[in-house]
């Protein structure tokens, strides 16, 4: 099985299925033109039965949620606009038997590592092929996709998407050695999504892309390693009087919320059915007695420790900080919750628009 986490691999194996999906009936060829930074991946011409031609572009997402149907669906149509792409495929390492049935909906082309594919041009053409199952991985687990290297690219983007630090500052933030930052940044600098500017300072150039490696890092690696406890909140109408009560029992200019309540904050909205707390570790006791919360396994109030020291901005009207955009957009996306991806697109929108 292929390295899926290089996008280029990912490409050549999905596309490589779908050509004996199509069979010689409807040849597949790949332009020779680049696609710009920050956009799709690949040009591809298909030729249908009759002659006919159509250009599509091919945008390699490795890993496919439910959440990230919003994003995925508002990326497509800035490509459209912007590169004039007939339509976009996507090319995934494996797509569900139910996710398929949603991008299906929605009329999103794609193909996956496994074998699964759709595609559908209306009289001419249809390709539906699910439920084959994804290959067990082989390969070794990048090194980006640790605790330490979810730390670096939540730190990157956190500062983009110009970066002007030395690896010794984010060593200072994240904890994580120089050695292995070196290493992180070295790659991507290698693999063309970042750009070296001079001593100290980076160049996002595809900042779609980290993006999609810290929302994975962040769900598979960093979240576990990270969550302290959930918990209910007594005796407390909301969120905000929750908080409020707090700020009488202690300083909270260390405490950092997340989640779904952040994420109203950022938007504006009145939505939010649970919230993280994101706190030093041995301040956990303290937190829990000022927000006066008690265990439970289905609590609407989750307390991670706080991973690098620069996880949250300066709120208005309260105390607590607020998680920086990237995160929530991380905490929001790891779920499988449409709404929430959503919510993702919006923030994006809103506060990471330089992230394309």
């Amino acid at each position: 099985m292929v390295n899926i986490d290089r996008h280029e691999s990912l490409l050549n194996e999905s596309m490589q299925f779908l050509r004996g999906l199509l069979g010689k009936s409807a040849p597949l060829t790949r332009a020779k033109r680049k696609p710009p930074a920050g956009g799709p991946d690949a040009s591809y011409s298909l030729t249908l039965p009759g002659g006919r031609e159509v250009q599509f572009c091919v945008a390699a997402w490795p890993t496919l949620r439910p959440s990230l149907l919003a994003t995925v669906e508002n990326e497509i149509e800035r490509w459209k606009d912007e590169l004039q792409c007939e339509t976009v495929l996507v090319a995934s390492s494996y797509v569900s038997e139910s996710l398929a049935a949603k991008l299906r909906k929605r009329r999103i082309w794609f193909a996956d590592a496994a074998g699964n594919a759709y595609l559908e041009v209306p009289g001419a053409l249809l390709v539906y092929s699910i439920g084959k199952r994804a290959a067990a991985p082989r390969a070794a687990k990048a090194h980006w996709m640790s605790e330490q290297g979810a730390k670096v690219l939540y730190e990157l983007l956190a500062c983009g998407p110009l970066v002007e630090a030395t690896y010794r500052d984010v060593e200072e933030s994240t904890g994580v050695s120089l050695g292995m930052i070196s290493k992180l940044v070295s790659g991507w600098v290698k693999d063309g999504i970042l750009d070296r500017r001079g001593r100290g300072t980076y160049e996002i150039v595809h900042g779609a892309r980290l993006l999609d490696m810290w929302v994975r890092a962040y769900s598979d690696t960093l979240q576990p390693k990270i969550t302290l406890g959930r918990y209910r909140a007594l005796g407390r109408s909301s969120f905000a009087a929750m908080i409020q009560a707090a700020e009488d029992e202690m300083d909270l200019d260390h405490i950092t919320i997340g989640g779904e309540y952040a994420a109203d904050l950022l938007t504006a909205s009145a939505q939010a059915r649970s919230m993280r707390l994101y706190v030093p570790e041995d301040e956990r006791g303290r937190v829990q007695r000022a927000f006066q919360l008690t265990p439970a396994a289905e609590g609407s109030v989750e307390m991670c420790e706080a991973f690098a020291g620069d996880i949250g901005r300066p709120s208005v009207g309260m105390e607590p900080r607020v998680a920086h955009p990237v995160l929530v957009v991380a905490e929001l996306l790891a779920s499988d919750e449409a709404r929430l991806g959503k919510t993702a697109a919006e923030i994006r929108r809103r506060h990471l628009s330089w992230i394309r």
